[in-house]
């Protein structure tokens, strides 16, 4: 069997089995597309999670846009390397000495705000993208009645350390949305245009990857999410983005299979006509042992990977077990892509597994499964 045929299998099959009801798969060898490949249902269930009648369901197809979820992070981490490059951010400055509300006393325990203000302080943009910055990994303010993104964007960097700067590996979606707000304080630019100027346009990605799809061209995902929405269809699944305005650093892109393995291959590639060869490096090279000196190896063997400035380094749980050289990030609602050098291939993997429900699904085997099938065919 062909690998086309071998992926289709491994899709139909997931699809088949319940993992998820939808799965779209795109791959490239030696710079060459495969063709993209789908299978299942991008809306089967009604907002009430009862699967909907035959002809309102919608078949996913290669066109069909999913919520990539945490694959938005190293978009985010491209547009912030973008603003190093033309000078307007440091990727060791201290935080608060551009965004000085990031090291104010936090609103809560005497404790935790003594604590957290000094830490804070020593808190740098490279910490914030490699997660080593000591921040907790969710916050919580989005369970709280917020008048505008202003006022969440507040709440969110008032966030208390829960450890020393530069002492462990911690993944944290504040710490993403807090170099958001850095990026934003120091152009006056919001983080949509940013991302769309600094990214998407220089990579002519524009008609695959966005911030605001139209919901009829997307897989729906959970039905009754925790902040209340019923139906979630092209908005963003996660509560911080979305309480953040839907477009966020942490999570909040949307995109087809094909757009986003065009961003594998320029990952691939080097970024060479948008970032100069120094900062594209620290796409690729893993970051931990210059932030974390002894404690890096630890670090790794905590969580099964390495970390560059915004990817995971060879996570074999679900790239595979030839990918330790492979760079890449999964996502929360079923997504994940990677690309190898060495090996010369990019795999991109979208699913809507949280449609109805996040409870008891996991497509990790599908991952690992297609993720293995290229890398043989290869």
């Amino acid at each position: 069997m062909d690998l086309a045929g071998k992926l289709q299998d491994l899709l139909d099959d997931a699809v088949g089995q319940g993992m998820t009801p939808s799965a779209v798969c795109a791959a490239s060898l030696d710079g060459e597309a495969l063709p993209v490949l789908s299978a299942g249902l991008a809306l089967r269930f009604g907002a009430d999670g009862v699967p909907l009648p035959a002809a309102e369901q919608v078949p996913a197809d290669p066109q069909t846009w999913y919520d990539l979820a945490s694959v938005t992070k190293p978009f985010s981490a491209v547009a912030v390397l973008a603003l190093v490059r033309d000078g307007l951010l440091d990727l060791d400055e201290p935080v608060a000495a551009r965004l000085s509300a990031f090291a104010a006393p936090y609103r809560g325990s005497e404790t935790g705000s003594r604590g957290s203000e000094a830490g804070k302080q020593l808190v740098t943009l490279r910490h914030l993208l490699t997660h080593t910055s000591g921040l907790p990994g969710t916050w919580d303010g989005w369970r709280e009645p917020l008048p505008d993104r202003q006022a969440a964007l507040a709440s969110l960097i008032s966030v208390p350390l829960v450890a020393e700067p530069g002492t462990g590996f911690s993944y944290s979606c504040v710490g993403y949305n807090t170099a958001m707000a850095l990026a934003e304080s120091v152009t006056g630019m919001a983080w949509q245009t940013l991302v769309e100027h600094l990214v998407l346009e220089p990579l002519a990605l524009g008609g695959d990857i966005t911030f605001q799809p139209d919901p009829g061209h997307c897989a729906a995902t959970e039905c009754g999410s925790p902040d209340g929405r019923a139906l979630v269809r092209g908005e963003v699944h996660d509560e911080s983005a979305h309480a953040l305005g839907g477009a966020a650093a942490n999570a909040g892109l949307f995109g087809t299979a094909s757009g986003v393995l065009r961003f594998a291959e320029a990952l691939r590639g080097g970024f060479p006509a948008l970032l100069p060869g120094p900062l594209a490096d620290l796409l690729w090279e893993d970051q931990l042992d210059g932030l974390l000196g002894s404690a890096a190896e630890a670090a790794r063997t905590g969580v099964g990977y390495g970390q560059s400035v915004g990817l995971r380094i060879g996570q074999l749980g679900w790239m595979g077990g030839e990918a330790a050289d492979a760079r890449g990030h999964n996502g929360f609602t079923g997504t994940s892509f990677l690309t190898d050098r060495g090996r010369r291939l990019s795999v991109v993997l979208l699913t809507n597994r949280v449609h109805p429900t996040r409870d008891g699904t996991d497509v990790t085997p599908l991952r690992k499964a297609v993720s293995e099938a290229v890398y043989t065919a290869a």
